[in-house]
């Protein structure tokens, strides 16, 4: 794929979540998709175990909404850099809702094979996150 298709790709996935829409998964990443995020206990190693997780975190934060700042892409790879927005109203990880609201910034680097993500990466700003919920000081 060109650089322009997998920013495009990139961006439907954005756009598609922040509708609450999982439907998009299966259009984004390969079946054997594995995901490396510091903050997830187990590894995601398949597009159902990807779907599952952002599902457990729209129950957290049921009103998430992402906001793509840039873009940078070649033929087999795309990095977005993104804001997020939402409010804490549901249980992440056996924290009890808050009732509080975030934004957090976060980029995710995406290896692209045959038109599908089959590896990706996550850097966010949890520790702005926690600490905007009320969860740490500094």
């Amino acid at each position: 794929m060109s650089a322009t298709d997998n920013k495009a790709l990139s961006r439907r996935y954005f756009e598609t979540v922040s509708k609450d829409d999982l439907s998009i998964f299966n259009e984004v990443f390969d079946d054997s998709f594995v995901s490396h995020d510091p903050a997830v206990p187990d590894t995601i190693s398949s597009v159902e175990e990807a779907k599952h997780h952002f599902a457990s975190l729209l129950q957290a934060f049921p009103d998430m909404k992402y906001r793509i700042i840039d873009q940078v892409a070649d033929e087999n790879s795309i990095v977005t850099y993104w804001s997020a927005h939402a409010t804490h109203t549901g249980s992440y990880y056996g924290i009890p809702p808050t009732g509080k609201e975030f934004t957090i910034t976060g980029m995710n680097l995406w290896r692209i094979a045959n038109g599908k993500v089959v590896e990706g990466w996550v850097s966010r700003d949890d520790l702005g996150m926690m600490r905007q919920l009320g969860l740490v000081s500094m």
